[in-house]
């Protein structure tokens, strides 16, 4: 099959409003899970990649409102919407919904860690033009491209899409596995550079981060990334990264050390509060609610058990409105007993 039958086919299908197509649709291959969009936004951001040769990826811009594509766009090679946690929740996307970063690298294999990292950035308010008249002038592209030397991973991006933050991995050999730890660098856009030096927390500068990422949640503006990590063995902790100012906040979480590990992937963070709160919720199978392990409070970011529910020895809680409704259920009764013993005695005395 074609370049041109796939992107006919893939287009044809999402118009219609059918489900991006994967199995279904024998040559293509999907990007990261659902996409990427942002809060307030009509538009979910899709990749497809065709298995032809050379490679070329589709990205796609779908309604969220009804599933219709809206624009896309082509590239050569094969790039995906960057997972930011073990969820593969997606990433990449500006909270202005301008700017796209797509990820291009293969875990796994005799390539692994690779030596390049290789990024694209999609300008989601240009529109390719395709064929151009003559004398005219060619238009911005609306993909720029990225290279670095190392094994480097999309994190976060500023809300104007002008800083892109990368997780750079240091790789160590030891037997038959590797061995990771990482660093948060920032890549100036406009520059087309690394800055040279690491985003650490101030508080703890020579702290070695190392885990993996379990959860990303972000503020209502776009501005922080909280990104809840297992610790690699060591307590889990969060990762509060201002994506404005460039700097970082590691909030430690020593509650949760008595938690075994295997219910640290039912674990999620969720922003409330219009972004002045952060909650860390344990997910129950079956149809029991999500509970509610720890809050931080994203201005001190001090960290605190949520309240429990009282019980009525604690003179508070449920138990005292069934008390109050009971007493007063018995006044009623024994109000209603006084009429009725009233009129019982009335009625007798007129007989006599």
């Amino acid at each position: 099959m074609t370049k041109r039958a796939l992107l006919i086919m893939l287009l044809t299908l999402l118009s219609a409003g059918a489900a991006v197509p994967s199995a279904a649709a024998k040559g293509l291959e999907m990007g990261a899970r659902n996409g990427v969009t942002i809060d307030g936004s009509p538009y979910r951001y899709v990749t497809v990649t065709t298995h032809t040769t050379p490679k070329l990826t589709v990205v796609v811009r779908t309604d969220r409102r009804d599933g219709r594509v809206d624009r896309w766009w082509q590239l050569g090679g094969d790039y995906d919407v960057p997972a930011v946690d073990y969820n593969g929740s997606g990433g990449g996307l500006s909270a202005d919904g301008k700017t796209l970063v797509l990820s291009r690298f293969a875990f796994g294999g005799p390539a692994y860690p690779p030596k390049t990292t290789r990024l694209a950035v999609l300008y989601t308010d240009l529109r390719p033009q395709r064929h151009l008249q003559a004398g005219q002038r060619r238009p911005p592209s609306v993909f720029g491209s990225i290279e670095l030397r190392g094994h480097y991973a999309f994190d976060a991006i500023s809300p104007d899409g002008s800083t892109i933050y990368l997780i750079h991995h240091f790789s160590n050999l030891r037997g038959p596995a590797y061995v990771t730890h990482y660093e948060v660098r920032a890549y100036d856009v406009k520059s087309r550079r690394l800055l040279p030096e690491p985003i650490v927390d101030p508080e703890e500068p020579k702290e070695r981060m190392e885990g993996m990422p379990l959860h990303r949640a972000m503020s209502p503006d776009g501005r922080w990334a909280y990104t809840l990590y297992d610790g690699n063995g060591k307590e889990p902790f969060v990762h509060a990264l201002d994506t404005v100012a460039g700097r970082a906040v590691c909030i430690d979480l020593p509650q949760l050390a008595t938690l075994p590990r295997r219910f640290y992937y039912l674990l999620q963070l969720q922003v409330r509060a219009e972004g002045r709160q952060i909650v860390l919720l344990r997910r129950v199978p079956g149809p029991k609610p999500t509970r509610a392990l720890l809050s931080v409070d994203t201005q001190d970011f001090t960290v605190q058990r949520p309240t429990a529910v009282a019980t009525a020895s604690s003179g508070v809680g449920p138990w005292p409105p069934i008390v109050a409704l009971s007493a007063v259920a018995l006044l009623l009764l024994g109000w209603i007993g006084r009429r009725h013993r009233r009129a019982v005695d009335g009625g007798s005395a007129t007989g006599r």
